[in-house]
């Protein structure tokens, strides 16, 4: 049995300790698993005991780590570097460590300067999530078919590797090899920017003389450009403050085509606007048709949970090519 400690019962890790204990430990790759779960704010952990997410709420670190053999980060993101400070002392030789947020270069750092060198870490970023927080919105289904982003430095052990992956797959989702400096620039574009700009609607709205007047009239096209400004304020500051650089560059991209937008609308130019909307209609048309979660090769790594032979701890899986 794998003894599992999930540091962070929030929305992520109560999920996480969800989907872990629903599995079918016949033919997930972790095999049987029992869960201890911590967080400082012992409500969170009642609650997630609650949702069956954990077998065992630990009242203090030092306890959650008794006998692990893999850990799960699941905290935002600015917590990681003291957590880890925290950790490091108490992890067992060869522990694996593992993480949940949202950006990675800034994290993959810290673990590589605050780990000693007989624990294991390999950053990781789901690529779900919900605007509901805590331990209460949780659902054991949140990773089914997501990407899962993994972040392995070149000297991690493949072993850590296999078992990363191996918790990927036994929540359902797909792991996503990429390195950490990348990953950030693409969610940049892709989750984090959007909810800037859903932030600046409803911040740009709000503000006016009229909203009283507009808000009723607000519709569906209002709630779903708006919907990530639901979400949770500490993450996303976070996030803001450790991927500054590469979510900088996406907001100078999108003011110059603001900008651009505004010129067309100034002179009236009834082609380039129509063109611009068709670009995106048909960009966005075409990625929504995409298989969802695949990524181009990924086919050549697919292995059924029924093929997936254990060896040790952890299930034996040819990894794909890291990228």
């Amino acid at each position: 049995m794998i003894r599992i400690a999930i540091i962070g019962m929030g929305l992520i890790g109560t999920s996480l300790g969800m989907a872990l204990r629903t599995a079918d430990a016949q033919t997930s790759a972790l095999g049987p698993v029992q869960i201890v779960g911590y967080d400082q704010e012992q409500s969170a952990t009642r609650a997630a005991r609650g949702r069956l997410a954990i077998d065992q709420a630990a009242r203090s670190p030092a306890e959650a780590l008794q006998g692990t053999q893999l850990v799960i980060i699941a905290t935002p993101v600015q917590a990681v570097r003291a957590l880890l400070t925290q950790l490091a002392p108490l992890l067992p030789a060869n522990a694996i460590v593992t993480d949940t947020a949202s950006t990675k270069a800034e994290v993959c750092a810290w673990a590589a300067e605050l780990l000693p060198a007989s624990v294991h870490f390999v950053g990781g970023h789901p690529m779900a999530g919900k605007e509901q927080t805590g331990p209460q919105a949780a659902d054991p289904d949140l990773f089914h078919d997501a990407i899962y982003c993994l972040t392995p430095a070149a000297a991690v052990p493949q072993t850590a590797i296999d078992a990363v992956e191996a918790l990927v797959t036994t929540v359902g989702a797909k792991p996503y090899y990429i390195d950490p400096a990348e990953h950030d620039a693409y969610v940049a574009g892709i989750s984090h920017l959007p909810f800037l700009l859903a932030t600046a609607l409803v911040e740009v709205t709000s503000r006016s003389p009229a909203w009283r007047e507009m808000a009723p009239l607000a519709a569906s096209g209002f709630r779903d450009t708006s919907r990530t400004a639901s979400g949770d304020p500490t993450m996303y500051r976070d996030i803001c403050l450790t991927n500054g650089t590469a979510l900088t560059r996406w907001i100078n991209e999108t003011i110059s085509f603001l900008l651009a937008m505004r010129d067309d609308l100034e002179a009236a130019d009834a082609e380039h606007l129509e063109a611009h909307f068709t670009h995106a209609r048909q960009t966005r048309d075409a990625w929504l048709n995409q298989q969802p979660g695949r990524r181009p090769g990924e086919a050549a790594f697919d292995t059924p949970p029924h093929q997936v032979e254990r060896s040790g701890w952890f299930g034996r899986r040819k990894p794909p090519e890291r990228g």
